[in-house]
């Protein structure tokens, strides 16, 4: 038998369309919230909050502005941290696009123990749902 040969890796190509760079991480950016795909007709709406809990989610997002998802595994999810829910244990209608393969979905804490209930793509939270009565899934 021989020396084995490696096989050298490819270098990158940068062309107009695409790049063989490895896919970005976005543990390490900060979280960005979006309320684009609330979801209003579950009776879980923003527009169902009384105005001091509309206080306490913007106060909530902006103590967040600067911590990364990254730091969120280290914070108590009763706090500025985060918990996995089950899909299954949501009593709310799922929208359309929430597919089959995505079992969890995220819980964020707004004021004290009400969350808001959403999940993430890269780096920003999707809220799906406010439940400031401890009724969209069992605490």
């Amino acid at each position: 038998m021989g020396k084995k040969k490696r096989i050298a890796e490819p270098k990158a190509k940068k062309g107009n369309r695409f790049s063989a760079e490895q896919p970005q991480s976005y543990d390490d950016k900060h979280l960005a919230f979006s309320l684009n795909r609330v979801q209003c007709n579950s009776g879980f709406c923003y527009s169902d909050l009384e105005n001091e809990c509309k206080q306490a989610f913007a106060d909530a997002i902006f103590k967040r502005k600067d911590i990364t998802w990254k730091d969120l595994r280290s914070l108590p999810r009763h706090g500025l941290g985060t918990e996995k829910i089950n899909t299954n244990s949501i009593k709310a209608p799922l929208p359309r696009f929430i597919t089959e393969d995505q079992e969890t979905l995220l819980a964020f804490r707004y004021s004290g123990k009400k969350a808001m209930v959403g999940y993430r793509v890269r780096d920003i939270f999707f809220v799906l749902w406010f439940d400031p009565q401890f009724q969209l899934y069992e605490h």
